[in-house]
C-alpha cells in the first residue's frame, strides 16, 4: 500500500507538470550490487563474519521546469524501489527564483564540500571521517531544509538552513560558496551544528579544490575539520576510471583511518546505458580496529 501511495504521488506530479505546460522529464535506472566484505572481529561496532551479498534498487525520476521570462519554477522527485522489497524517497524538492537568486526546499543534497569522486564502494575501518556533510541534506520526514542561493558571475552562494525537533537529529546553518574560473573550481563552507537534546553547538569547516582535465576527467583535493575530527581527501576521475584516498583522524588513537578506493566502468555487451563496474576499497583503522576490505561489482542499466 505504501508503494502505491508513492507511485500515485509521482503520477500526480506528472499530471501537474502537463497541466502547467512545464518542460517535463522522466527516466529510470537499475543498480545491482554484488559485494564481498572481510571478517571484522568484536568488539568493533560493525563486527561481522566475511560475507557475500547482493543488494540494489530501481530508481524512478520525474522532474518539471517552467519559466516565465527570467523567473523559473523547477521540481524533482525520486522514488527508490529496493531489492529487499522496501521503498523510499531519495530526492523531493522544489526550486524557484531567477538568474540572480533562488530558493530550494524539500529533500535534497546541498553543495558538496568534500566530493569523493567515483565512490562505488568506500568502507572506512571503524571510524568515519568528518566530510563537512552533517547539514548537507536528504533528511528525514520531520526535518525542514531550505537553501537560498545567490549567483554572481562565476560564484554561487548557498545559505542552508536545517531545522528538526527530533532528539538526536542535527539542525543548524550551513553557508557555502563555490567559485569557478576556467578549469578550476573552489568550494568553501562551514557548518554550525546543534544536535537536538544537546545544549552546545559545534562548528565545522570544509574546503575543496577541483581541476577539470577534460569534460569527463577531474581531480579533487578536499579538507574538512570539526573540533578534533579532521580529514583530507584526494581523488580523480578519468573517464570510466576513478581512484581516491581519504585520511581521517579524531581525538583518540582508535579514531584514525586511511582508506583507498578505486573503480572502473565497462560497457555491458555494448548496450546503450548498461555498464558493469568492478570496485575495491581497503581501509586501515586505528588502535584495536581491524582493517577492512570490500570488493563490489555493480551493474547499472538506464532504461
Amino acid at each position: 500500500m505504501q508503494n502505491s501511495f508513492k507511485l500515485a504521488a509521482a503520477a500526480a506530479l506528472c499530471a501537474s507538470a502537463f497541466a502547467a505546460h512545464a518542460e517535463m522529464t522522466m527516466d529510470a535506472n537499475l543498480e545491482l550490487d554484488t559485494t564481498y566484505q572481510n571478517k571484522v572481529k568484536a568488539p568493533a561496532t560493525n563486527a561481522r563474519d566475511s560475507d557475500l551479498n547482493m543488494g540494489g534498487r530501481v530508481e524512478f525520476n520525474v522532474g518539471a521546469k517552467a519559466t516565465n521570462g527570467d523567473a523559473f519554477v523547477q521540481a524533482r522527485g525520486t522514488l527508490l524501489v529496493k531489492k529487499d522489497g522496501d521503498s523510499s524517497v531519495d530526492d523531493m524538492w522544489v526550486q524557484f527564483g531567477n538568474a540572480g537568486m533562488d530558493v530550494k526546499m524539500g529533500r535534497f543534497e546541498a553543495m558538496d564540500l568534500f566530493p569523493v569522486g567515483k565512490d562505488t564502494v568506500v568502507e572506512e575501518a571503524g571510524y568515519s571521517a568528518y566530510k563537512a556533510n552533517k547539514l548537507r541534506g536528504r533528511f528525514g520526514k520531520d526535518s525542514v531544509h531550505i537553501a537560498p542561493g545567490f549567483n554572481a558571475g562565476p560564484a554561487r552562494i548557498e545559505l542552508g538552513l536545517v531545522y528538526s525537533k527530533e532528539k538526536g537529529e542535527a539542525r543548524g546553518f550551513r553557508p557555502a560558496v563555490s567559485f569557478t574560473t576556467g578549469p578550476v573550481t573552489l568550494r568553501v563552507g562551514a557548518e554550525s551544528v546543534k544536535v537536538v537534546g544537546d545544549s552546545k553547538s559545534t562548528n565545522g569547516f570544509g574546503a575543496s579544490v577541483g581541476y577539470a582535465l577534460s569534460s569527463d576527467a577531474n581531480i579533487n583535493v578536499n579538507f574538512a575539520k570539526m573540533k578534533d575530527d579532521k580529514s583530507v581527501g584526494v581523488n580523480g576521475v578519468f573517464g570510466p576510471a576513478g581512484i581516491g584516498f581519504i585520511y581521517g583522524k579524531g581525538a583518540t588513537s582508535a579514531q584514525k583511518v586511511n582508506t583507498v578506493y578505486a573503480a572502473y566502468s565497462l560497457p555491458l555487451f555494448g548496450v546503450k546505458g548498461a555498464t558493469i563496474t568492478p570496485a575495491l576499497s581497503y581501509s586501515k583503522g586505528g588502535t584495536g580496529t581491524d582493517n577492512q576490505l570490500a570488493a563490489r561489482v555493480r551493474i547499472n542499466y538506464a532504461f
